[in-house]
């Protein structure tokens, strides 16, 4: 793809063909050779000039005709606060039959310390209120952890918010069950695995 000449792109390369030279350099070697300069004002002008340039370009507005037209800003003001809702509706039904630390260590027959390994270790969910942890309940059955659940944790692209409200959601890809059912059930641990995929593919 044949570059874009533009004054400000030609006078970068003035500057850095100034201190530089024209020999071709790698990435490396012109980070390297920047840095042992004494990085004079030009060239740091010369470079907001380019950056300047292409921030104008990338905010310039999408062609209408391919798109529609922009949302107004009233329209996406009405979006955030449908979208803060929805979370705040969520947060507080997953934090309605969540675990208290010391509760999720008397379920699991461990301390609450463990616990708190457990949960910094990618093994357990759990959202933060203040300077508390509330671990969401579905993720807890005939006193355990339901099995793969770190694995879920791991592969899940969204917050903890938003797994457990999926992980309790009745799910067609799972035969209606929801991922939490799943996961107890015998190969239940792979079938969520690969709905989690899923959703990270749609989401490209």
């Amino acid at each position: 793809m044949a570059a874009i000449r533009t004054p400000e792109a030609d006078r970068l390369a003035a500057e850095l063909a100034k201190r530089l030279g024209d020999k071709p350099l790698t990435a490396r070697e012109l980070a390297a050779q920047l840095v042992a300069t004494d990085s004079p004002a030009e060239l740091l002008d010369a470079f907001d000039d380019a950056l300047a340039r292409a921030a104008d370009i990338e905010e310039q507005p999408l062609d209408e005709a391919l798109w529609g037209p922009a949302p107004t800003a009233q329209a996406l003001a009405q979006a955030r606060r449908v979208k803060q809702r929805a979370q705040d509706e969520a947060l507080v039904g997953v934090l309605a039959e969540a675990l208290s630390r010391a509760q999720a260590a008397a379920v699991l027959g461990i301390s609450p310390q463990a616990v708190s390994k457990r949960h910094a270790g990618g093994a357990l969910v759990a959202l933060s209120r203040g300077r508390e942890l509330y671990f969401p309940a579905w993720q807890f059955a005939d006193g355990a952890a339901l099995p793969g659940l770190a694995d879920v944790i791991a592969a899940y692209p969204g917050s903890p918010l938003a797994l457990s409200t999926w992980a309790v959601t009745s799910n067609a890809d799972l035969d209606r069950a929801t991922p939490a059912q799943m996961l107890a059930r015998r190969g239940g641990v792979e079938r969520v695995l690969e709905a989690i995929e899923a959703i990270s593919a749609a989401a490209w």
